[in-house]
């Protein structure tokens, strides 16, 4: 199986707020590490020596964001941008509302069809999870020592206050699956953060990134990520309506998240391997990136679990099936709206 090139450990106790006395420290400790880490390698003959030889990761730590914490989660992921500038994510919504036209399937419209299709829903629906995974140039993901010294790799999740859905419109079957897949609702409209608020500190935090990063590009990944990459730039438009066509939507999605798009969907199926096909978990499995030596059982898998797949599967497609041009070809092209 394919190993990382290079890996930090991060040492991350979820008893932190009790050792270093409050979140906001924690994370400045964290940070800490992260940057001696780093500064404790020396890049010799293109293969990095380690200071500290890391221990084997077991599984992954899915942090969750509320309204509680998330600006101190946020600050987090900003001090980290800077050693791992790729971003993926996932959302969960309450389905869709709006279908392709009766006798049409939505692999037989046309993209600008497809885009349309995308920005009625979007427009009108209510974004419920968002789950953020960051990694570097070779795919290291941050890693974190649970409360019994374990060592996790992080993604982080966050719920929405915004959804009721006995006010927004919805698709039930997708309400009820996300249910039983552990979202609480009436629990998330009383203590979970609202989007707007999340936005705005997001925006926040990645416009210091981009003054840290002197104007260097972040990149940003998902798995059929239309939706994922729509929702998020809804937020970050302050809710407004999305552009009337891809490209406007392109152009605004580039400003508002500082960089790049890619689409691990549209990569898979676009090489020249065509077993590489399927959902997140087959083609997970297909690349041999999902971590199969946890000894806990797999909980259920929602938006931080599958931001997590998505970023692996992105770092495999980059650096091991498109390592001619790190699937830089690929570039804005997404599984659905582009054929």
């Amino acid at each position: 199986m394919w190993q990382p090139r290079d890996r930090s450990t991060l040492v991350l106790s979820q008893q932190a707020p009790t050792l270093f006395g409050s979140v906001t420290a924690c994370w400045a400790r964290l940070r800490f590490l992260v940057t001696g880490a780093l500064a404790g390698r020396e890049q010799r003959g293109g293969a990095y020596n380690h200071a500290v030889a890391a221990p084997p990761v077991l599984g992954v730590q899915v942090r969750p964001v509320t309204a509680a914490n998330y600006k101190a989660e946020l600050d987090a992921i900003g001090s980290l941008l800077a050693s791992y500038p790729f971003v993926a994510i996932d959302t969960e919504y309450p389905g869709t509302v709006h279908r392709p036209p009766p006798g049409r399937s939505a692999a037989q419209l046309a993209p600008p069809e497809q885009y349309a299709l995308v920005k009625a829903n979007v427009d009108e629906l209510t974004v419920v999870q968002l789950g953020l995974t960051l990694c570097d140039e070779y795919g290291n993901i941050p890693v974190a020592l649970d409360g019994g010294g374990r060592p996790l790799e992080v993604a982080w999740e966050v719920t929405f206050s915004d959804f009721d859905a006995r006010r927004d419109r919805h698709a039930p079957e997708s309400v009820e699956f996300l249910r039983s897949s552990g979202i609480d609702f009436d629990r998330s409209r009383a203590r979970s953060v609202a989007s707007a608020a999340f936005a705005a500190k997001l925006a926040a935090v990645l416009s210091s990134a981009r003054e840290q990063r002197r104007g260097g590009e972040l990149t940003w990944a998902a798995f059929s990520g239309a939706y994922d990459f729509a929702y998020l730039v809804k937020m970050l438009a302050g809710g407004r309506p999305l552009p009337g066509t891809w490209h406007a939507f392109a152009t605004q999605a580039r400003a508002l998240l500082g960089g790049r798009l890619f689409d691990a969907k549209y990569m898979a199926e676009h090489c020249e391997r065509v077993d590489l096909c399927g959902g997140l978990r087959r083609l997970a499995a297909s690349l041999s990136v999902q971590r199969t030596n946890s000894p806990e059982p797999p909980p259920a898998c929602l938006a931080g679990r599958k931001s997590h797949n998505a970023c692996r599967i992105y770092t495999a497609m980059r650096r091991r099936i498109l390592y001619r041009d790190g699937g830089a070809s690929h570039q804005g092209l997404m599984d659905g709206l582009h054929h």
